[in-house]
Order: C-alpha cells, then sequence, then structure tokens
C-alpha cells in the first residue's frame, strides 16, 4: 500500500540540492564570500563496542582507519574478531568539556545543526546525555548515528525530546546476520530492535527516525526481509548503501548490483508510503572508484564541516583522520574563530579535488555548482 504520497508536502527523502535553500549563502559564494556551516558533524568518540565488518575506520583498506590510532590499534591491520577493536581512553575522545563548549560556540557561531557520528559509537561518550540536553535547550537541530545498543530508556525520553532526526545502524533482518556483520560476542539484535520500536511509539511526528543498511557480500541477500521488517515497525525510511571499496563494488559482483538495484526499485514501489521510504543513491556506488574529474570546486565544505575525535576540523567525512585535510582543531580555536579563518585558509580555498579519495558527494558538488558558477547566457532560461 503506497498511501497518497503527493499529498506530503515534506516527502521523507535525501536531496542533494538542500544548500539550494541558502539564498544567502549561495548568493555570498557566487561574489567570492566565505560562508558559515550549516552543520558540523561530529566524531565524539573513536571506540566503538561494536566492529562492523564494513566499517571504513576499522578496515584494512578503509579510507579513514588512521583513526585507529587514537584507540591504540594499528591501522592497515585486518580485523575480523567478535570483539571491539583497542581500547577507549581520554586520547580516544573530544574532551568532555565540549558537552557545554559546543552548544555556546555553535551560536556564536551561527551554525544551526550538529550530526553526532562516529567513528566510533557516539552514545559511549562520557557526557552524551548532557550534550544533546544543552544543545536541545539551546534549540539547535541535533541528528544522531548510533548503533543503537546503549538507548535506555531514559535515553530515548531524551533524544525522543530534542533530537531532528535518528539513524540506527542493523543492516539485516535476523540476529545471525546481525551478528556477522557487527561481530559483536553476543546476538544483540532483538535487543536493539526492540530500542527502535520503543522509539518509533514515543517519538512525535516531527522527528524521523531511519535504519542504515550498507550492503556488502554477507547480507545482500538479505535486503527484502529487511525492507519488510523495518517497514512494519514505525521508523520513517530504511536507507540502503554500500559498502566502501576501492574497486567501487562493495565486493560484489556486477550482476548482483544490477539485480539488487532492480530489487530496490521494486521494493520503493511497493513499500514507499507517507510516513515511509526506502532511500538509495542509485549511482552512489559507482563513485567509489570514479576520479573526481566531472567537478572541479568543493562547495560541500563549506556547508558541512567534518569534526574528528582527534578535535581536528577536516572537508568531509571521506577525508577524516588525514592530516594533510585538517583544516583547525578545536581544542587550539572557537567554531567562530574557525569561521573568522576561512579567508585564510589556504588548504580549503585551494582543495585539489582530484587529489580527494573517489566523492560520493559529488552530486552535491555539482548541484552547488550550478548555482554558483554563471552559466552562458544566463537569462535565455
Amino acid at each position: 500500500m503506497k498511501g497518497n504520497m503527493s499529498m506530503n508536502p515534506h516527502p521523507i527523502e535525501y536531496s542533494v540540492s538542500k544548500a539550494l535553500y541558502h539564498t544567502d549563502k549561495i548568493k555570498a559564494l557566487q561574489q567570492g564570500q566565505q560562508i558559515t556551516p550549516t552543520e558540523i558533524q561530529v566524531d565524539l568518540e573513536a571506540y566503538c563496542n561494536d566492529n562492523c565488518s564494513f566499517c571504513s575506520y576499522r578496515k584494512e583498506d578503509g579510507y579513514n582507519n588512521r583513526m585507529l590510532e587514537l584507540i591504540n590499534a594499528k591501522p592497515g591491520t585486518a580485523y575480523h574478531d567478535d570483539r571491539p577493536v583497542g581500547k577507549p581512553s581520554p586520547e580516544s575522545r573530544i574532551p568532555l568539556e565540549f558537552a557545554d563548549k559546543f552548544p555556546e560556540q555553535m551560536l556564536e557561531a551561527g551554525i544551526p545543526a550538529i550530526e553526532i557520528t562516529g567513528g566510533g559509537e557516539p552514545t559511549l561518550w562520557g557526557r552524551f546525555n548532557d550534550l544533546v540536553e544543552n544543545l536541545g535547550k539551546a534549540g539547535l537541530e541535533i541528528g544522531l548515528v548510533t548503533n543503537g545498543s546503549l538507548l535506555t530508556d531514559q535515553r530515548i525520553k531524551l533524544l525522543t525530546k530534542y533530537c531532528t532526526w535518528i539513524r540506527i545502524s542493523m543492516d539485516s533482518s535476523n540476529p545471525e546476520t546481525h551478528k556477522e556483520i557487527h561481530r559483536t560476542a553476543n546476538y544483540d539484535f532483538d535487543r536493539r530492535l526492540n530500542t527502535i520500536k520503543k522509539l518509533a511509539l514515543s517519538k512525535s511526528e516531527e522527528l524521523i527516525l531511519g535504519i542504515s543498511f550498507i550492503v556488502t557480500p554477507d547480507n545482500y541477500d538479505d535486503i527484502e526481509n529487511s525492507a519488510r521488517l523495518f517497514a512494519s515497525v514505525g521508523v520513517n525510511h530504511i536507507r540502503f548503501s554500500w559498502m566502501y571499496d576501492r574497486e567501487g563494488h562493495a565486493g560484489l559482483t556486477q550482476e548482483q548490483i544490477d539485480g539488487l538495484k532492480k530489487l530496490l526499485d521494486k521494493l520503493m514501489d511497493e513499500l514507499n508510503r507517507d510516513d515511509f521510504r526506502i532511500i538509495y543513491e542509485h549511482g552512489r556506488i559507482e563513485s567509489y572508484s570514479k576520479p573526481n574529474t566531472d567537478f572541479n570546486t568543493c562547495y560541500y565544505q563549506r556547508f558541512v564541516w567534518a569534526i574528528g575525535a582527534d578535535c581536528k576540523v577536516y572537508p568531509c567525512c571521506i577525508q577524516k583522520y588525514h592530516p594533510d585535510f585538517a583544516y583547525g582543531d578545536i581544542r587550539e580555536k572557537t567554531l567562530k574563530q574557525l569561521v573568522n579563518d576561512l579567508k585564510t585558509i589556504s588548504a580549503m580555498n585551494n582543495l585539489d579535488v582530484t587529489k580527494c579519495y573517489p566523492c560520493w558527494l559529488r552530486n552535491r558538488n555539482k548541484a552547488i555548482a550550478k548555482a554558483v558558477e554563471k552559466p552562458m547566457h544566463v537569462n535565455f532560461i
């Protein structure tokens, strides 16, 4: 049953052109001026209680696995055990005083939104509850990416009060596949699923609750069952994406990829309705191995900053933990000071996109470029 989707003025979907809504910032970029980001993405903690097989922070060939140094583990080493990697420490996390500093500094800098993510599992951070409450009371928009393992009833109440959206990584429809993908010591799927159901029952209509499903060779045959399961439990969407790999096929054959795309198209047609969507970017898997030659400028970094658990500011999540791409340190300067420094940060202003890893954000950059860069015969609409 699809429902009357045409009546929904705010469909639950991802858009590559959200930046175009910020006409003041687009105008400033047209004039060569710097802008303040609309969002910061923050890794509160490098340590995680899961050891997901697809994690780019833990995979041997993962783009971000230098983060492992923060938890006294070795990048480039394969970790296949059903246990967490490394050890947490004061060096593996954002300093706890940022539970108070982030809200104040975001307001001062004029940054309206924060995505709490990882890296590691953010709900392990020592003052996670304080941070959410302080951000919420300050009127800031909060998004959370979590594995859902530590969402107590108290936290569910807190999150449903203050969050704009929550996305939980599940990647399966059953305990066996979940354990294989997340490489946990115990079967924890049922408990996490019950947590999702609690969130769905207690959330307001304004809070968007989503599921993340990363397609890997271990779960590609579980897509249909997962789509049907999560369509039935009260979440707003399930987002299917692909495991990173440098060959751009997520460990799958081309026949499997083509078949999965057809399956997802079929499931979208069947299951999408007003209050539930299947979401996936059709060409995203190909972008993982495609050189950045179809766009020239990274505009995305103007709107979104990625802050690692090492306290460094990076242009995006893809380049996190690569020292050549670090723009500043939040232990040394406030967010407003970093915004004011943008005019003199040559690394940002002169970023050569061809030297970045293949960019799955390229469509966002291309959409912004169409608004910023003056086309030929601009008045002949």
